[in-house]
């Protein structure tokens, strides 16, 4: 029984192989501590198993052991991007629910999470739990995957700014994306501190600070249940800014 195996192909594999190996150890849910990292490798292999037919014919496979080495660093460095921007795009719920524990007064010792098994509030734990479930059921996985297979490696290689640009907007996206998720929530807990800082000074015998850490943690509560019809119109805009991204590392818009 004869194997007959293109250069050209084997060639591509190769490339997309260092390509999802970067992206299968930096991103979630793949990079999980609970994933065994057997897993972990023959989900990578059978992702660059797909994708080398496509790098063989729309990019220009070098011709020599150093280039393919220099290019497989390439291909490295920009399945990290990808799954480290697929990161961030995935902490968003888990940010914006340690925020609102934080600020509405209802957050209890953190606890060991079983999936990343870091520690976070409960509240942080649940938005994450519903922010992971919309990535899959919204099938935002697929769209991130084939991005990836998408990339060109050599147009980060030639301008590395590009990579270093999407990781600083990513970081700021992160920040500014949770603050906006929790923004509804906070503004009407500060009103509400408002509200009771002003029965204070109007009516003292009211004793006012003793209904109101109880009234806090109710509304921190009720909001929580109301926000969460919000979450899929910020997972469409956070997955916007996903594409986009890859869509600066492809060189396309």
């Amino acid at each position: 029984m004869q194997i007959s195996l293109q250069p050209a192909l084997l060639t591509g594999f190769l490339l997309v192989m260092a390509r999802t190996f970067g992206f299968v150890f930096v991103a979630q849910p793949f990079a999980l501590a609970v994933i065994p990292r057997a897993v972990k490798v023959a989900f990578a292999v059978a992702l660059a198993v797909a994708g080398a037919p496509h790098i063989a014919k729309v990019e220009t496979l070098p011709s020599t052991t150093f280039t393919l080495l220099a290019q497989m660093l390439a291909q490295l460095v920009v399945g990290w991007i990808v799954g480290y921007v697929t990161n961030v795009f995935i902490n968003l719920g888990s940010s914006a629910g340690s925020a609102v524990g934080l600020f509405g007064g209802f957050s209890p010792p953190p606890s060991l999470d079983p999936l990343s098994l870091n520690q976070s509030p409960v509240t942080g734990q649940l938005y994450g739990l519903l922010w992971m479930t919309m990535f899959f059921m919204s099938g935002a996985d697929t769209v991130v995957v084939q991005g990836l297979l998408a990339l060109d490696g050599t147009k980060v290689l030639a301008n590395p700014e590009i990579g270093m640009v999407v990781i600083v907007e990513s970081v700021s996206v992160l920040m500014g994306a949770s603050i906006q998720i929790a923004a509804p929530i906070l503004s009407v807990l500060f009103l509400s501190q408002v509200i009771v800082g002003i029965l204070v000074k109007v009516s003292p015998q009211l004793n006012a600070y003793t209904f109101a850490f109880p009234l806090q943690i109710l509304l921190s509560l009720g909001l929580m249940m109301l926000s969460l019809a919000l979450l899929p119109e910020f997972l469409a805009s956070a997955l916007h800014y996903v594409i986009s991204a890859e869509g600066d590392l492809l060189g396309v818009r």
